[in-house]
């Protein structure tokens, strides 16, 4: 069966670029996420939770995707939000807070300190019982990769042919982690590039082989994959000049909306590839617009 929404084809210096479209197949869990909890959802489910706890920043697409999908599941939820300044702050709170908020999840700010040890911290300990399903930031985990690795091979039909390469941008590593397992049930042999969005993911790195143990280690070893860290630009959610340069070109000669944080980094990053003959014309790039713009677009 098919995926739903579109691959389009662009031309980016020169080379067919295909993108596929996935900011365009939910309003509220948009792009990556709606596949990084389907399966943590049914796992919920079957443990009988009654409430989803998660983590996330202020402008967290994962936060949101997990207020609408708990709500629509007839699930609470709580978001354990980074930076303890919002407590009470309503005013300086962000539009993905609100939203979290009007979705019916309860909001819990912690100091940067505890957020760092996220359930080791004494604040979430205190929350969690058997009523109660935990979903790490952003969403990643194995219930995560699954998700995602079930949703590449929905798209197989939609190609003529085999990508040579697929690009996604990287946070938490979970949609990287299910592309290549993902790619390994295709079997396409291809080669998928992560670009970082933050520095130092030598932890993610370590998570998705993990998570690649988990799923099917015999298959998805044969798949050649890497995170680049060339393109993360000043740091999360932060933009070089160059990159703020492409994309205000991009938006002016293509009809395809690009997130702040995540997607301008990413097609930045297949842009420069091209540029320096890493990816070539007779190549078939396949790049992952993982949507996120609720966050804000450039």
């Amino acid at each position: 069966m098919a995926d739903k929404t579109p691959i389009d084809t662009i031309n980016l210096k020169g080379v067919k670029v295909w993108v596929k479209r996935e900011d365009l197949n939910h309003p509220i869990i948009q792009g990556n996420k709606i596949h990084k909890l389907k399966h943590n959802l049914i796992a919920a489910r079957q443990q009988q939770a009654q409430t989803l706890i998660t983590f996330g920043g202020a402008y967290s697409n994962h936060l949101l995707a997990t207020a609408y999908a708990a709500q629509q599941a007839g699930l609470k939820s709580i978001g354990i939000v980074r930076g303890d300044e919002l407590e009470g702050a309503e005013e300086r709170w962000s539009d993905t807070l609100k939203n979290c908020q009007q979705f019916g999840m309860q909001l819990v700010f912690v100091s940067r300190t505890d957020y760092r040890r996220k359930q080791r911290s004494e604040t979430v300990r205190q929350m969690l019982d058997d009523s109660t399903f935990l979903i790490p930031e952003g969403g990643s985990n194995a219930d995560a990769v699954r998700g995602v690795a079930d949703w590449l091979q929905t798209i197989e039909p939609q190609l003529n042919q085999t990508p040579t390469h697929i690009i996604c941008p990287v946070g938490t590593g979970g949609t990287l982690a299910g592309i290549v397992a993902g790619c390994a049930l295709n079997t396409w042999n291809c080669q998928v590039i992560g670009v970082a969005v933050l520095k130092g993911l030598h932890r993610v790195k370590s998570d998705i082989n993990q998570w690649l143990m988990e799923s099917n280690p015999g298959v998805t070893r044969s798949v050649n994959w890497m995170i680049s860290p060339d393109y993360c630009g000043p740091g999360y959610g932060k933009l070089s000049d160059e990159m703020i340069s492409f994309g205000r070109e991009f938006k002016a000669q293509v009809d395809c909306p690009l997130d702040k944080i995540y997607n301008i980094k990413s097609f930045y990053a297949l842009s420069h590839m091209i540029q320096q003959g890493e990816i070539q014309a007779d190549d078939r790039p396949l790049i992952i617009h993982t949507g996120g713009l609720q966050g804000g677009m450039l």
